[in-house]
């Protein structure tokens, strides 16, 4: 008797879970749920439908774009978006004489000139002195203003006569480090070049070695008292002959 009614209980409990007017509609929904996995099923091995490409428009031509390169040039190869963009201090925009304009020299300007290439030097045919500081002591930096010459503001980078020469320290140093006063003289400038006539071309008045390039002092940028006065003649010394004396090396004091 108590088996029985227990059980009566357990079923009376499992019929509420359902509402009594959805139970009419169990095996509706079961149909149905069954029929949409039957489909599903069948849907997910059907062989898939070929997708049918269509025609490929000709695509405009960009002239930005880069070239494509091959791998053993990618290491080097600039394919960055600024990759032409390099910053040059020769890119600067300053003033600069025109190669047939008019030069006025003075004697006062020519002094003047001498003056301030001398204030650098120990002694004339000396290295000058670098007047400012020189951080980056590769030769690149040097030639940032000294390859072709630069104005900045009113101070003057003439060029270099020596480009070859790579070790630019070896022989300028920075005034700053100069610190040990000495009694040492060197010899100074010869004087202006002497002429076989007057009105003819004067002789070159200091020697010539290290000075092969006459435009880095006689140049379009360079000091306007010392400036030539014909800069697009440029072979020099078919005019200007150098200093038989100034150009000898004195050996005679040498030890042997």
């Amino acid at each position: 008797m108590e088996e029985n009614v227990h059980s009566s209980e357990q079923i009376h409990t499992a019929d509420n879970l359902v509402p009594t007017g959805l139970r009419q509609y169990i095996p509706l929904l079961a149909i149905v749920g069954f029929s949409m996995a039957t489909v599903g099923f069948i849907t997910g091995i059907r062989e898939p439908r070929k997708t049918e490409r269509g025609s490929v428009s000709a695509v405009p031509h960009v002239s930005d774009v880069p070239a494509a390169v091959n791998y053993s040039e990618l290491p080097t190869a600039r394919l960055s978006p600024n990759a032409h963009w390099v910053q040059n201090l020769n890119q600067l925009k300053f003033e600069k004489p025109e190669i047939f304009e008019t030069v006025t020299r003075t004697e006062e300007m020519k002094l003047a000139a001498l003056a301030d290439r001398a204030k650098n030097r120990a002694y004339d045919g000396a290295p000058p002195t670098i007047p400012h500081p020189a951080d980056a002591l590769s030769n690149t930096s040097c030639l940032a203003c000294h390859g072709e010459g630069l104005k900045i503001g009113d101070r003057i980078a003439t060029k270099i006569s020596h480009a070859q020469l790579t070790n630019c320290t070896q022989c300028h140093v920075e005034q700053s480090t100069i610190l040990v006063e000495n009694s040492f003289v060197g010899v100074y400038r010869a004087g202006p070049g002497e002429r076989a006539s007057p009105g003819a071309p004067p002789t070159i008045p200091h020697h010539t070695w290290l000075r092969e390039n006459c435009a880095s002092c006689h140049g379009l940028l360079t000091r306007s008292g010392i400036r030539t006065t014909h800069p697009w003649l440029t072979s020099c010394t078919q005019c200007h002959a150098p200093s038989a004396v100034l150009d000898q090396v004195d050996f005679s004091g040498a030890k042997r």
